[in-house]
């Protein structure tokens, strides 16, 4: 049975990263016509499958009742559904995934997207990787922040990030997609880029990078940035499905830094490794909220 199938007939749950750039994963239910998404377990957005197999938003469901979606005869399916969900966070299923290649070894570098592996790979219009959205500067990194990093340019640490991984993949960028497996090896399904890409290759687990950059740069500092990087995403890197306990127990201890945004995301742990430590970091966020 799909690890996305579910005990409410008809129906399917999953969860998906969001792409790109990085911006956490979200909770899908479908039904036959329906479809409802969640970035935080609480809040779902209902659509509804309208013409030319496109959805259109219909309401928002919550289960305290504070959504504006009534339950009428038409409705009644998807509610079920929702109230009948099993527990959260559901199964990361977008194991067909994009990734912008290192321009040394042809291996993945950076996270591009995903999608589900029954689609065909989407066609993506250029082989780059950003940091944030726009021009947000919400990443502020603590190695370019430092007494070390004293004088160091204003740039904004998302654009710095992104230079890196551009020098990194080279002056003539190429993307991969890979079918990942369930032992965590990916099978190569498809290439873009301006110049010939890599054949199409199998490539074992240890050759992926675990999170959204590889662990591997040339100098410290640019580790130390990726590492910035990661441990400021480590609440919406801690609803992933498919982390070692190491890296989990990493990135809880950098969340607790972040506890406003470890508290939206708070129903979709799928472990804990540290719960005393996750717990006083909640109830900092609702002190926070309250005040």
């Amino acid at each position: 049975m799909d690890s996305a199938d579910v005990p409410t007939a008809g129906a399917r749950y999953y969860s998906i990263r969001r792409l790109s750039p990085y911006q956490g994963t979200v909770q899908v239910l479908e039904i036959p016509g329906f479809r409802a998404m969640s970035a935080d377990g609480e809040r779902w957005r209902v659509q509804f499958l309208a013409q030319r197999s496109r959805f259109a938003s219909y309401g928002i469901w919550r289960a305290d009742g504070g959504g504006n979606l009534i339950e009428t005869e038409r409705t009644r399916a998807i509610v079920t559904a929702l109230r009948e969900r099993p527990a959260l966070p559901f199964a990361l299923a977008d194991s067909l995934e994009l990734w912008l290649l290192d321009a040394e070894m042809a291996l993945p570098l950076a996270l591009l997207a995903t999608t589900l592996p029954e689609r065909s790979p989407l066609r993506v219009p250029h082989a780059r990787w950003d940091a944030t959205i726009g021009d947000d500067a919400a990443f502020v990194a603590p190695s370019l922040t430092g007494a070390a990093a004293a004088g160091a340019s204003p740039i904004a640490h998302a654009t710095v990030l992104a230079r890196c991984v551009q020098k990194a993949a080279g002056p003539r960028p190429v993307a991969q997609w890979f079918r990942r497996d369930e032992r965590g090896g990916g099978k190569a399904v498809a290439a873009l880029g301006v110049h010939p890409a890599p054949t199409l290759r199998e490539l074992t687990e240890q050759q992926f990078p675990e999170l959204l950059l590889r662990a591997y740069w040339p100098n410290a500092q640019e580790r130390d940035l990726v590492d910035d990087y990661h441990a400021w995403h480590a609440p919406h890197l801690l609803t992933h499905t498919n982390l070692t306990r190491a890296t989990r127990d990493r990135l809880e201890r950098a969340a607790c830094r972040h506890a406003a945004r470890l508290y939206q995301v708070r129903h979709l742990l799928p472990e804990v490794v540290n719960p005393a430590l996750i717990d006083v970091a909640l109830v900092e966020a609702v002190i926070r909220r309250s005040a």
